[in-house]
């Protein structure tokens, strides 16, 4: 296997040891700290410990950063309080060897209209993409000389997400999460932007979708994931196996497994 396969951070779980034990079990490579989860935050956690943790297990880490960050916000002071937390985490992943750091690209406020919702963002496309862009060119700088890669993770994909993800591929480094499940949903909208810049995709979220719902334990639902897994393969991406349970998780490593993909 040329890409390496890993497990988020569980809510069933009290701590990042508890999720490490269990990325050891099932014989994966990494785990994602989730960033939201107050276990997993800088002030709650010991360097020491945690290189112990990797070493003990030989685990390695990757980010997920807060979900609600919103690197397009039109407010200066809350972009510039936005860049100032991710450069905070940044440094404090790099002294324990973390190379990714996923970002969402948040698709903002809407007002809801008597037949449709109407997205601040989308009404107002340039300034919201020259303020992501801004924003990006800081977390890059601040980045790269750590060693960092920034990965930016498809979420709702409407038609101005679309084209800021277009404009992201010529973003100096920009690096892009697939998530396959988050693809999908929204009618794999986000798809041929990644299969024509593989070079950009650094990252993968793989989960399921039935036409519910996603997250769903790998080959319930209606994605051709061997295809997702190939070119994971190919351009040596990470792989987050990113169900939510512990019973989903076991479940998806199994099949993986059975299915040689593992």
């Amino acid at each position: 296997m040329t890409c390496k396969f890993g497990m988020p951070t569980l809510i069933e779980k009290d701590s990042i040891e508890d999720n490490v034990v269990l990325c050891n079990e099932l014989g994966l490579d990494f785990v994602e700290l989730n960033m939201n989860l107050p276990y997993c935050m800088p002030e709650n956690n010991s360097l020491e410990d945690l290189m112990k943790l990797k070493e003990k297990y030989n685990v390695e880490f990757t980010l997920h950063f807060p979900e609600e960050i919103d690197f397009g916000c039109f407010y200066e002071e809350v972009r510039e309080a936005n860049i100032r937390l991710f450069k905070y985490i940044a440094t404090w992943a790099s002294k324990f060897g973390a190379k990714k750091i996923n970002i969402h690209l948040n698709s903002g406020v809407y007002f809801t209209l008597p037949h449709k919702k109407m997205f601040v963002y989308e009404k107002n496309n340039e300034l919201f993409t020259d303020k992501l862009k801004d924003s990006l060119n800081n977390i890059i700088a601040v980045a790269e000389p750590l060693d960092i890669k920034v990965c930016v993770e498809n979420m709702q994909v409407h038609k101005f997400v679309e084209e800021a993800f277009l404009e992201l591929c010529d973003v100096s480094g920009v690096n892009f999460t697939w998530d396959v499940g988050h693809d999908a949903m929204t009618g794999y909208k986000i798809k041929n932007i990644y299969l024509n810049h593989p070079y950009k995709v650094s990252h993968m979220h793989l989960h399921d979708y039935n036409g519910i719902s996603d997250h769903q334990v790998l080959f319930d639902g209606d994605i051709p994931l061997k295809e997702r897994i190939e070119f994971a393969e190919e351009n040596k991406l990470s792989v987050l196996i990113e169900t939510k349970t512990v019973e989903s998780l076991k479940e998806s490593v199994k099949r993986l497994r059975e299915c040689s993909l593992l």
